[in-house]
């Protein structure tokens, strides 16, 4: 896999785009169950396809397996469903298609995009909203099983969904990760306004579960804890990575003591190299 981001004809949100009868997840994972990340790397014909991997460690597999583009994927808080953005190849500037699949039964609705491309996606933390982002803008999609449309974010509820975008460290949030004013790298901005490094040269901060942040530096993933004492290395996604993977999903926060000001010590996880699964028979 050689690209890397740390999850055909669209229908309408609401009818129905493709009715699955098998998780695309199968023996693999149990969406909904078990804790795992879903991300974007170099599929077939050189375009994105989605990948899964759990966070303990493991290759990561391929769950899709199509002739366009998809990109951006974000997973549900529940852990059953992912969005993500489909195009007809990387780069495309047509808005493409934002795709919400279930992974439970592997059904699909998607809803054409209309205007600029977006940049993000997120979910609101009961899983009912899909956020879409577009520079500034942010827009909000009903979860299926509800109908709708993309719409613009109510002024009353634009707080909320642009704070589904930052990368907040822990909860309750201590501050956020962003990058350094002024130079590479990424920072730690307080609550209390001080500001700590994180990183000289990563870039891409990404959340990720419990008391610890994620960011690309070198090409490699690294989880870093935010309070003292060291946790489990995590699976990096792909042995050169260049978009930043769906935060992980999990059944449930694992107790722990309540964080520090104090960033910890990082941790570099491995980098297995994921083997490229064959696609399906027809």
């Amino acid at each position: 896999m050689t690209r890397m981001q740390l999850a055909g004809v669209a229908l309408l949100l609401g009818a129905v785009g493709c009715r699955g009868t098998l998780s695309p997840l199968s023996n693999k994972i149990n969406a909904g169950q078990e804790p795992f990340f879903v991300f974007v790397a170099t599929g077939e014909d050189g375009l994105g396809d989605l990948f899964a991997a759990k966070p303990e460690g493991g290759t990561p597999f391929q769950f899709t397996f199509s002739r366009v583009d998809e990109a951006l994927p974000a997973l549900a808080p529940g852990g059953t469903m992912v969005a993500f953005v489909r195009t007809r190849a990387p780069g495309d500037t047509t808005p493409g298609s934002l795709v919400v699949m279930n992974l439970v039964n592997g059904a699909e609705r998607s809803v054409r995009l209309a205007g600029n491309p977006v940049d993000a996606l997120a979910w609101s933390a009961d899983g009912a909203t899909i956020y879409a982002r577009r520079g500034e803008a942010i827009f909000t999609l009903p979860a299926p099983p509800a109908k709708g449309e993309l719409t613009p974010v109510s002024p009353g509820d634009a707080a909320l969904a642009d704070s589904a975008f930052r990368v907040l460290l822990g909860d309750p949030p201590l501050g956020e990760a962003v990058a350094c004013a002024g130079g590479p790298g990424i920072c730690a901005h307080l609550a209390s306004g001080e500001v700590q490094p994180l990183s000289a040269t990563g870039t891409q901060p990404t959340r990720w579960p419990g008391d610890s942040v994620a960011y690309l530096e070198d090409g490699t993933w690294i989880v870093r804890p935010l309070g003292g004492g060291p946790r489990a290395p995590s699976a990096s996604p792909a042995p050169s990575p260049t978009r930043a993977p769906s935060p992980p999903w999990e059944p449930a926060p694992k107790p722990g003591p309540r964080l520090s000001r104090t960033v910890g010590p990082r941790h570099r996880p491995p980098s297995p190299r994921a083997r490229r699964p064959t696609p399906p028979r027809g």
